[in-house]
């Protein structure tokens, strides 16, 4: 009997037989000291690059709510802040107003605070002289000079100033030296 015909794809299939040994893997010789330094110090420069960049993109993303954070809390604060600035301003501005009423009030600062008080040398009244045109000011002179030593603060008030109805008002009528009373009243 006759075998049958052998399939073609037997014909390609190899015989198997036993493996060859491989040859042993030559033992790769320890690298020297200097490149393992180098290797860590290459791994070393790369952990802290990427310790960097995560940084930065940390930061990138948490400034923009960081400034969201910064304006709710100075629209929130900003009130209380002005509120107290304000009261602190008017508080020392009252401190200092009361001060200084509290040494214009002491009798030893005097009139310009700092000359002496007392006893004003007077002279007797001088009759005013052509001070000007205004009849009502004309007036004020006349009854400063009869005695009316109000009339005379009026007139200073009233009058122009540097005028000759002023420096006759500060005389009281030439009673006293100009400004030597801040008020001819004083001298009642």
């Amino acid at each position: 009997m006759s075998q049958p015909p052998l399939p073609d794809w037997a014909a390609s299939t190899p015989a198997w037989e036993p493996a060859v040994p491989q040859p042993p893997v030559p033992a790769v010789p320890p690298a020297p000291a200097g490149a393992r330094w180098g290797v860590a110090g290459a791994a070393l420069a790369g952990a802290a690059v990427g310790a960097v960049a995560a940084g930065a993109l940390v930061a990138a993303v948490f400034v923009g709510s960081a400034e969201d954070i910064g304006r709710s809390m100075a629209q929130e604060l900003a009130p209380g802040i002005s509120e107290g600035i304000a009261e602190g301003i008017a508080e020392g501005t009252r401190e200092q107003m009361e001060s200084a009423m509290g040494l214009l009030e002491e009798e030893a600062l005097g009139w310009y605070g700092g000359m002496p008080a007392g006893d004003v040398e007077q002279f007797p009244a001088v009759p005013p002289a052509d001070l000007g045109p205004d009849a009502t000011l004309d007036a004020y002179a006349l009854s400063c000079f009869d005695g009316d030593l109000q009339a005379c603060d009026d007139l200073l008030y009233e009058s122009p100033p540097l005028s000759d109805y002023e420096t006759y008002a500060t005389t009281c009528g030439g009673r006293v030296k100009p400004y030597a009373v801040p008020l001819c009243t004083e001298l009642e």
